[in-house]
């Protein structure tokens, strides 16, 4: 994404105030989306009313369960794949989904036969032409397949490809991967969207979070060093914008359904939702954006 000229000095500004005042309820209108996109036509038009969320982990679908919400009540089936994470956090999961679509499932392998290398940090950018040495590919590869060609869906919902919305690996692997298997007809789907952030959203969102962790003492240089990584500006353009104003109670209820740890981290890219009722806080934040791709084209 290209870069905008933002009003980062009304972010800091709101920052320091909340940091220095003790502010319990931060004002978010400042990351909420200025831009306008075309307004989505595609799911309307779908007959085969299946969709599949394909992810790295549970609470990556925090930027599209408005859509996800609005799906399943219009007679959808859909389903969630993501890596496992441990018996608490798996039921977590599964917790915050149960009301917004119909199977949740796990990649049936252990996180040590996913990572061949986990000597790193696992969230840190690294370059794609790592990966090789980084993922086991032919194994995700496989089990991908099967999954997504046993249900056959229309639609699959994954995050970027380019910088996996803040620059997580395997945020980048899995939606690669989904897309190189989609390309070569290896996976049956007729479109991906792809959940990304407006320019505006991106940078001012990214600019807050890089406050908060200076703030607490850590160098707050993680995104820049996930562009410089992938070689990107960011995230890739929204293709649409769906509205989710009906959806604000369901979207809520699943983010404030996980355990705190998986709260804090939702709370960086989804700011100060805790602070806030449903309605209140998706009147401000009352869509979602993706990049379409289609496959036949």
């Amino acid at each position: 994404m290209k870069n905008t000229n933002q009003p980062i000095f009304i972010i800091i500004a709101t920052l320091l105030f909340s940091l220095l005042y003790g502010c319990k309820v931060e004002d978010v209108k400042p990351f909420a989306a200025t831009e306008t996109y075309p307004e989505d036509r595609v799911l309307k038009s779908i007959v085969n009313k299946k969709a599949m969320i394909v992810i790295a982990h549970d609470d990556d679908m925090c930027a599209m369960t408005g859509t996800i919400s609005a799906l399943n009540k219009d007679g959808w089936e859909i389903r969630v794949l993501s890596l496992p994470k441990g018996k608490s956090r798996n039921e977590a999961h599964k917790r915050a989904c149960k009301n917004l679509l119909d199977t949740v499932m796990f990649f049936d392998f252990e996180e040590q036969n996913f990572r061949l290398d986990s000597t790193g940090i696992n969230y840190t950018a690294v370059p794609k032409e790592k990966f090789k040495v980084l993922f086991n590919r032919s194994l995700v590869k496989e089990k991908l397949r099967e999954q997504v060609n046993d249900f056959n869906p229309s639609v699959i919902f994954t995050l970027d490809n380019e910088i996996g919305g803040y620059g997580h690996p395997e945020h980048v692997f899995i939606s690669q991967l989904v897309l190189d298997l989609a390309k070569t007809d290896s996976l049956n789907t007729s479109y991906i969207y792809q959940s990304v952030y407006t320019n505006h959203m991106e940078s001012s969102i990214m600019e807050r979070h890089s406050i908060r962790m200076k703030s607490w003492g850590f160098p707050g240089d993680g995104w820049d060093k996930a562009k410089e990584a992938y070689k990107v500006d960011g995230m890739p353009e929204p293709t649409v914008q769906i509205n989710i104003s009906k959806e604000a109670q369901s979207k809520m209820d699943y983010l404030k359904s996980y355990n705190k740890r998986e709260r804090k981290t939702m709370g960086f890219f989804v700011p100060a939702f805790e602070d806030y009722s449903a309605k209140d806080y998706f009147k401000i934040f009352d869509r979602e954006f993706y990049r379409i791709i289609k496959m036949d084209e």
